[in-house]
């Protein structure tokens, strides 16, 4: 595939059958601004031009074995879009004459030549050509159904008939800057369009915008803009814009955004179908498991995790000790210690709080995350004995939280340790069992909220 000439440096290649004229060409242009190939015949110069990208081909008319013309003849067939120049001193007139009205070359200049003269006819030609590469490289990015062209030194402007078509507008003149095009432009929408073509013509980077237009009958339709300048040294010569109507993308962008919050909504319904599940059977773990939520959304926030982690949390959190709705009642209200066969089966409930929930489509693992939050770093915890970071941050959190709401809350089998009590178990295993940086956040959340447990234990009774 031949790289596109925006996307690579433009070269020029000499051709002369005298060594003495390259030499004289490379002194003279060697800080010309594209890159130079020299070569000392036209067999040589054919393998070049077949194995490298040439922009422009300059060749000595008089050279042996084929003629300057002959030889961009060849270059006419196999690479058309080249720019092909001959440079002689006693050149053929007729022979001349002939190749630029057959279209084999494009100009005849004389020897010798004034290097900065070369220079600049060179650049010329090499910036029509970043020019008809910038406009098919806009048009090659999208089905193009209009056009717009700013001559920003010249101070007009053009469009195609496809530009009328889609902005439902025709402008007045062709006269002064771009904004005259956009009058059908939304005036809401307006000024973000003019920002975004002043940041392509300033950076020189192609930018891409999409707004609304207003239609006389109120019907508000969408148009995506890819725009590109072109920039040649110093000076910018044009701004191109390619428009197409995405009207009907915008609306399927929209029903897929209603279908997302509607899945959303039964996500949500859905939690709180288990959760009152969870609270019919154990008004205590319902409680518990929304206090643990907030707790959690609280250290996760303060742990700098981003909405959907934050989300997803929460819903885990929510539902974290559903699992126990398979545990016989009696154990979870046991007063005093349970024994080793009772503990096994109360250890079960984060495997069966995952398999209820594994199958329903969260965007974020709450499966998981339910499933680890009694593991511990040190590998004390179940179900697993997972350790460090084999347990992902959120089940960290998760646990923290799940410990100090748990100890520092009254049970049916016992009255509450108390909120210090609590905090000194996380923060005697901090780093062992419990995540650091969840037990440091916890503790100033409870610094600058000295009430936060009592609360929540009035919200969530």
């Amino acid at each position: 595939m031949v790289q596109s000439v925006n996307n690579r440096e433009q070269c020029v290649l000499f051709i002369d059958d005298e060594p003495s004229v390259l030499d004289g060409l490379r002194r003279a242009l060697h800080k010309a601004p594209f890159r130079k190939l020299f070569a000392g015949s036209a067999f040589q110069a054919l393998e070049l031009i077949d194995s490298t990208p040439v922009d422009i081909v300059v060749a000595d008319e008089q050279m042996p074995g084929m003629s300057g013309s002959e030889f961009l003849s060849i270059v006419r067939t196999r690479h058309p879009e080249t720019i092909r120049i001959i440079l002689s001193g006693h050149a053929s007139i007729d022979r001349v004459i002939e190749a630029i009205n057959s279209g084999q070359i494009h100009r005849f200049l004389i020897k010798p030549m004034d290097s900065d003269i070369l220079v600049e006819i060179l650049q010329n030609y090499l910036g029509t050509l970043r020019l008809q590469a910038t406009k098919k490289a806009l048009l090659n990015r999208t089905d193009t159904l209009g056009r717009w062209e700013w001559d920003i030194l010249g101070g007009t402007c053009q469009w195609s008939k496809g530009f009328e078509r889609l902005m439902h507008f025709v402008p007045a003149t062709t006269e002064g800057d771009f904004t005259g095009l956009f009058g059908s432009v939304h005036p809401k929408d307006r000024a973000a369009l003019v920002r975004a073509i002043h940041d392509c013509k300033d950076s020189g980077q192609t930018r891409e915008a999409e707004h609304r237009i207003l239609l006389h009958d109120g019907t508000v339709r969408w148009i995506a803009q890819y725009m590109d300048v072109f920039r040649d040294a110093d000076k910018t010569w044009r701004l191109i814009g390619i428009l197409r109507d995405i009207t009907d993308q915008k609306e399927k962008e929209l029903l897929q955004t209603e279908r997302l919050v509607i899945l959303q909504k039964t996500l949500d319904k859905t939690v709180e179908a288990l959760a009152r599940m969870t609270e019919i059977r154990d008004p205590y773990t319902a409680g518990h498991q929304a206090r643990v939520a907030r707790l959690s959304v609280l250290i996760g926030a303060a742990l700098d995790l981003d909405s959907q982690r934050l989300l997803g949390l929460e819903t885990a959190a929510k539902l974290h000790d559903i699992g126990k709705i398979y545990i016989p009642a009696e154990f979870l209200a046991k007063p005093g210690i349970l024994r080793e066969a009772e503990m096994n089966l109360m250890k079960c409930h984060p495997e069966i709080g995952y398999q209820i929930v594994k199958d329903i489509p969260f965007v974020m693992p709450v499966a998981d995350i339910m499933l680890q939050h009694h593991e511990r770093l040190d590998g004390s915890g179940y179900p697993f004995g997972l350790k460090e970071e084999a347990i992902v941050l959120e089940a960290r959190i998760l646990g923290v939280a799940d410990v100090f709401e748990a100890m520092s809350s009254h049970r049916p089998y016992r009255p509450s340790l108390g909120q210090q009590i609590s905090l000194d178990e996380l923060l005697d295993k901090k780093g062992t069992a419990f995540d650091a940086p969840a037990v440091e956040a916890l503790l100033d959340i409870l610094e600058n909220q000295p009430n936060l447990l009592e609360e929540l234990h009035r919200e969530f009774p």
